[in-house]
């Protein structure tokens, strides 16, 4: 499978010229499952459920095409107000490995354009000073503790933090763990639950989830995109970290800086 994707790799190249990724429309077989599929391509679970929005492990179809970026790696699609800098944080990246990755040879983007985000590239700028990292690159609209909600105008203690950030952001695991849920809760919309040894995570008001129900994901890994689903006023991310199922401050846990950039990427790209 790797050498077919190789010569795959290089007839695309020469027939559309050198390109840093291209996309394998791939035709589900019998026996596939997602994590069987991800083997063959050298791709992550999540990796496939983010570019094939609705695909779960369990509706797979023999005859289904789903669509495998080669190599590895994130689309993301320019939105009003992005700057290649804004969105190079958002990956917690760097501008440079961004234009690399989509042959810019300068720093105009429009609204709506599509840039391909190389996985190799993501978490150049994971600030890791603590255990935990920060799920998504944004602004704290929401701390934690008592509140008047923005909804029901009701007095209520709010369990988490909230970190507003457009539509379509990702969010990556801020440690590693299993999934515990991955669906529709309630007033949370589209959530993630991860569990680790010592403590829990919740990602709540999800435009898209990128992870399943028994999977294992590692800190830094793309879970999902920031939406607005469930009781929300806008999108963002509602994250919660729990110690024995109790809520405690993220803050108190999380880096002070949202993102770093490593010393050895601080010429490409700067900060």
């Amino acid at each position: 499978m790797r050498r077919w994707l190789l010569v795959l790799w290089l007839f695309v190249s020469i027939t559309y010229g050198l390109s840093s990724y291209f996309l394998v429309h791939y035709k589900i077989q019998k026996n596939d499952t997602l994590y069987s599929i991800s083997l063959d391509f050298g791709v992550s679970p999540s990796l496939i459920l983010d570019w094939n929005p609705g695909l779960t492990p369990w509706n797979l179809k023999v005859g289904q095409i789903i669509i495998i970026p080669q190599p590895p790696g994130y689309m993301y699609t320019v939105q009003k107000g992005d700057n290649l800098d804004i969105i190079a944080k958002r990956f917690f990246t760097t501008p440079v490995l961004i234009k690399e990755a989509n042959h810019l040879t300068s720093d105009i983007i429009y609204v709506g354009q599509k840039l391909f985000i190389p996985e190799s590239a993501i978490g150049k700028a994971f600030n890791d000073e603590k255990f935990f990292i920060w799920p998504v690159y944004g602004t704290i609209s929401s701390g934690y503790g008592w509140r008047i909600h923005p909804i029901t105008g009701k007095y209520s203690f709010h369990s988490g933090i909230d970190i507003a950030a457009p539509t379509g952001t990702p969010i990556f695991a801020a440690e590693s763990g299993i999934v515990e849920f991955a669906g529709v809760n309630g007033g949370y919309g589209l959530m993630v639950k991860i569990k680790s040894s010592s403590y829990e995570h919740v990602y709540g008001h999800l435009s898209q989830i990128d992870v399943y129900e028994g999977q294992y994901v590692k800190k830094g890994q793309l879970i999902g995109r920031v939406g607005s689903t469930g009781l929300s006023t806008g999108p963002h991310l509602h994250f919660e970290i729990r110690v024995r199922e109790k809520a405690v401050n993220p803050l108190n846990y999380l880096p002070s800086k949202i993102w770093v950039l490593k010393k050895e990427l601080v010429g490409a790209g700067g900060e």
